[in-house]
């Protein structure tokens, strides 16, 4: 592997994160208790207040989460097929980098984030 191969894996492991950390977001958002988030926004302030303007238009947000979801699981899978091209032969390569990028989104980006 060289220099190039190795930064390419460390990109593909943090468009895993990432993947993760919008997945996660998008479920703390989805249960957010509207109630709750009014009275702390009333008695704390600060994040609270932002995360309650936030609410008021979760079109918004949802839709900014998702879309840096995709961006980062389109990257993640470039840059496996990238990477797999460079280790193996061309035809095993796709398949290879299809299969992995497929189960690791599925664990590490969507189901190990929201539960």
């Amino acid at each position: 592997m060289t220099n190039i191969d190795i930064l390419y894996l460390m990109l593909f492991f943090l468009c895993l994160l990432l993947s993760g950390f919008f997945s996660s977001s998008e479920v703390a958002f989805v249960s957010l208790q509207k109630l709750r988030l009014r009275h702390l926004a009333n008695t704390k302030g600060g994040a609270a207040k932002e995360v309650a303007l936030m609410a008021e238009k979760p079109e918004r947000l949802l839709t900014t989460i998702l879309l840096g979801n995709n961006l980062v699981n389109t990257a993640a899978a470039a840059l496996a097929t990238i990477i797999a091209l460079s280790v193996l032969a061309e035809g095993y390569a796709v398949l290879v980098a299809t299969a992995g990028v497929t189960i690791l989104l599925l664990v590490f980006g969507e189901v190990f984030p929201k539960t």
